[in-house]
């Protein structure tokens, strides 16, 4: 799977009282961007409601390397990164347009495969795994 671009325009109310965005905030943007790859691959929440199964996250780890501010433009790239039986890790990097391309962040999401109904790890169905695949 190729690299992913998710542009965003940083708004008034992802600032914090220092007038940078807040660091919750990357979380969300990292959500915008892997659901927007999740569909980009053919991957929509109604397909997986129907193939009964779900992603969900179990760890992020973000690296906040330069500061976005009010109106800045984010360009975030987002590709699977790791693909495991269960789990698949997302890696992004997220660049500052507005301040000269400069890298604002990275981050790594590791999703885990589930079943809806039991909550229990599964393994990632075969037609998802190849759409991941490079």
């Amino acid at each position: 799977m190729k690299k992913l671009e998710t542009r965003l325009t940083v708004r008034s109310y992802e600032l914090d009282f220092y007038g940078h965005v807040n660091n919750a905030t990357y979380v969300q943007y990292l959500e915008l961007a892997r659901v927007e790859m999740l569909y980009a691959a053919g991957i929509t929440f109604d397909a997986l409601f129907k193939a009964r199964t779900t992603p969900v996250v179990a760890n992020v780890n973000i690296n906040y390397k330069h500061s976005a501010k009010l109106h800045d433009e984010i360009i975030i790239y987002t590709h699977v990164s790791k693909l495991g039986n269960t789990s698949f890790t997302v890696r992004h990097e997220g660049y500052n347009l507005t301040q000269g391309n400069v890298l604002s962040f990275d981050a790594d999401v590791v999703l885990v495969f589930i079943d809806p109904q039991t909550g229990k790890p599964q393994a990632i169905p075969e037609a998802i795994k190849e759409k991941f695949k490079p």
